[in-house]
């Protein structure tokens, strides 16, 4: 198990003084100011015997907790805020949250390579996106990205619609030591419509509800059904999401790819109670299909027809708390098989040289099945009070990818190549944790978390025989590979102080780990010929290891009657980053993946809200907020900034809600700096882009006990702006926010929604 550097506690201390007593820099200066802020107000914030409502979550402890009881930066989305948003996508979602962004991509965002994949693909949180996140959907992990297998086709990682979430739980620290490989740079899990959320723990009862929403930004319309019934011995639910619709508008020179889109997803659960259990059966599904018309940045006729799917099937039992045996108070067992796919087909018509029509099918496969094992114990010692909780995973999964290229040559004959790249390969992985939460002192105001995680992590390929006998493999030379990581610890330790009911303090240490994905062990990748005659390879490394990190954490948390406050300062290290470099070759171009990256991270986060209620009574109902987040990185090994790092963003909002709740409407501004020179590793190919201010507006009406409806207009100004996680990606292939590739990438212009619900 590798050790933390002494002197990163220094670091980290250092920063951490700076950013209350030193100029660390203009942005920090900022926060300086807002802290000051959030304090002068925070004194003002009205306490209660009882705080108000705070968010639950289970991803930062893997057990119920509220905000004040979570030593981290965790944050709650819920169905509610999403309809209340207008939110069509997890990009949506997430848009006010600091510290988080999601990037997208154009289909054929390249004329080069006109069938690459589009739409959201990752989520970055403080600088790490990618395959460093762990996305998981109750709590079963989504596939991995992919960018090299396939022809760089990018096959993404969101395969779930958010319209079937009842919550979606972010957690931005490192958390592996609960979660393991792939939590390294922070987690997101949703949690799915459910019985017990619908009708509650008592599971009585019946509910139904239906919304309709019309988004202009890419001319859809979804429909979003939730049913629930429940006699307290079963319990069922139902969640139907149906969207129709096209490309993504943007607000540039250039539109985007015109583009067709209809997606299902559905999932259906029921549960039952037997004698101290609860078993809960679960059947999720999801599909989505598109068609694009990629002419518009091609000289050729070409069109891509796209395909993702996911099909789910758990089943789990519970031990109810009040029902504890001797040995433990709380058992859950999961069972659960998943299969996901996303397949393309394009077609290139009248191609300039001797092809006459080239056909390319690429296709990626992730299927796991898996088993989660947890109990949790209280007891008592003379001065601590313990929640032990042990845990046990086991999954499998199988990974492929398959490219098939058909051309259709000039004098009539026809060419096939099976260019499959990636031997398919069976993962395994065993994971064992054990974390104790400790209460001690006076009112047991102090909470101390350890918590350790053991990973056995194992890839095996399959020896595919079309792989085995593809003429690219054996004029390369390549040989698929077996890995068994070595990096088996992860350990956590956090300390939380509850200075009052409303208030805490507390500071957090994960040491993370991000075990080499399939593809990056495995994935080869032939280029054709470039202008030098050259031919490009990608070659796998089998002296690949695991990426590690070293994150530190300290923050505060304040929920009141009359508002709440969340202030976090991190600074995070990452050893062992897993890049794509040049091999020494005097008569080829061969890449390799390397551990050489090693990279700082560090930033601060503040939110901040207040109710007005208590300070004028004329004023009830009226609610403001702001929230801040920067952060820099830092490629240490080159002395380069880390290019994924966002910019200083700031959002600031104005809510007023009627006082019998009968209307409402939300004010919303983000500001977002710019990313210059100095922020920029050139070598990536990335340009500066401007600052921006958006404007967005929210208002709901409730009609009656029924009938409630919702519109908003987003990017009131028209502002033309980027997002850098979308400029700086352009779909993996040499675009950025400086050429036409980046008028395309440009954020949509002004645009709106309208939603009608009714409830029963």
């Amino acid at each position: 198990m590798d050790v933390f550097e002494p002197n990163r506690i220094r670091s980290f201390l250092n920063f951490g003084l700076n950013v209350f007593f030193s100029n660390v820099d203009k942005e920090v200066s900022l926060a300086k100011l807002l802290l000051s802020f959030c304090v002068i107000l925070g004194s003002n914030l009205k306490a209660s015997e009882t705080p108000s409502l705070q968010p639950i979550s289970i991803i930062a402890t893997r057990s119920e907790k509220s905000v004040l009881e979570t030593a981290g930066s965790d944050s709650v989305v819920t169905s509610g805020d999403l309809k209340r948003q207008g939110a069509i996508s997890i990009r949506e979602a997430l848009k006010y949250e600091p510290g988080v962004s999601i990037p997208f991509d154009f289909t054929g965002s390249d004329s080069a390579v006109p069938y690459m994949g589009g739409g959201e693909k990752s989520i970055n949180i403080r600088g790490m996106e990618g395959n460093r996140i762990s996305i998981s959907v109750d709590g079963i992990r989504q596939p991995q990205e992919f960018k090299i297998a396939g022809g760089m086709s990018g096959a993404g990682r969101i395969y779930f619609d958010p319209a079937t979430l009842g919550q979606l739980e972010l957690f931005k620290s490192a958390s592996s030591s609960l979660y393991g490989s792939d939590a390294m740079g922070g987690a997101i899990n949703g949690r799915t419509v459910n019985p017990k959320g619908l009708l509650g723990k008592t599971l009585k009862g019946s509910k139904i509800s239906n919304t309709l929403t019309y988004s202009s930004v890419n001319e859809s319309l979804n429909d979003r059904l939730v049913a629930g019934y429940g006699n307290g011995n079963w319990g069922y639910s139902i969640v139907y999401s149906f969207r129709d619709g096209h490309e993504r508008k943007n607000n540039g020179k250039i539109s985007s790819n015109p583009q067709d889109s209809q997606s299902n997803a559905g999932v259906l659960k029921a549960l039952t109670r037997k004698g101290s259990w609860d078993f809960e059966g679960t059947l999720d599904l999801f599909k989505q299909d598109s068609s694009t018309d990629v002419a518009s940045i091609t000289n050729s006729k070409v069109t891509h027809w796209g395909e993702r799917k996911r099909n789910r099937f758990s089943l789990q039992a519970d031990l109810l708390p009040e029902n504890g045996a001797m040995l433990v108070d709380n058992f859950s067992s999961l069972i659960y098989f998943q299969e996901s796919r996303q397949s393309s087909f394009n077609l290139q018509e009248d191609r300039a040289d001797d092809v006459m029509d080239r056909r390319r099918r690429i296709s990626y496969r992730s299927d796991i099945a898996g088993i989660d094992l947890e109990a949790k114990k209280a007891f008592e010692t003379e001065l601590f009070k313990h929640t032990l909780i042990l845990g046990l995973e086991a999954t499998g999964s199988k990974v492929e990818s398959r490219h098939h290229v058909n051309d259709l040559m000039d004098n009539g004959n026809q060419v096939y190549v099976d260019k499959i790249d990636m031997d398919p390969c069976k993962a395994q992985e065993i994971g064992v944790y054990v974390s104790d939460e400790i209460k001690f002192g006076i009112e047991e105001k102090w909470v101390l978390t350890p918590s350790l995680r053991f990973d056995r992590y194992e890839i095996i390929p399959l020896k595919d025989t079309a792989f085995q006998q593809s003429d690219i493999r054996k004029d390369a030379r390549f040989d698929s590979m077996e890995y068994k990581n070595t990096v088996l610890g992860s350990p956590g330790i956090s300390l939380l102080y509850r200075w009052t009911e409303e208030i805490n303090w507390y500071c957090s240490y994960n040491h993370g780990i991000r075990n080499p994905s399939v593809e990056e062990l495995n994935g080869f990748f032939a280029h054709p010929p470039t202008v030098g005659g050259q031919e490009p390879y990608i070659y796998p490394n089998p002296e690949l290891k695991e990426e590690t990190s070293d994150s530190f954490e300290i923050g505060s948390q304040g929920y009141f009657e009359g508002g709440s406050f969340e202030l976090a300062i991190y600074k995070n290290f990452y050893d062992g980053f897993i890049d794509l470099t040049q091999q020494a070759n005097d008569f080829i171009l061969i890449y390799s993946n390397e551990n050489i990256g090693k990279v700082e991270v560090q930033g601060i986060e503040l939110s901040l809200k207040k109710n007005f209620s208590d300070w004028l009574d004329s004023m009830e109902g009226l609610s403001a907020g702001i929230s801040t987040s920067w952060s820099e990185g830092k490629r240490v090994d080159l002395d380069k900034p880390l290019s994924s790092i966002e910019p200083w963003k700031t959002v600031f909002f104005l809510e007023m809600v009627e006082a019998y709740q009968k209307w409402g409407g939300r004010l919303s501004s983000t500001f977002r700096a710019a990313k210059g020179l100095s922020e920029i590793d050139p070598s990536d190919g990335d340009v500066p882009i401007d600052d921006s201010l958006v404007l967005d507006l929210v208002t709901w009406r409730k009609l009656n006990d029924t009938w409630q409806v919702r519109g908003g207009v987003n990017n009131l100004t028209n502002q033309k702006y980027f997002i850098w996680s979308s400029a700086r990606r352009g779909g993996f292939h040499g675009s950025n926010a400086g050429n036409s590739t980046g008028e395309r990438n440009t954020e949509p212009g002004i645009h709106g929604f309208f939603s009608l619900t009714a409830s029963f």
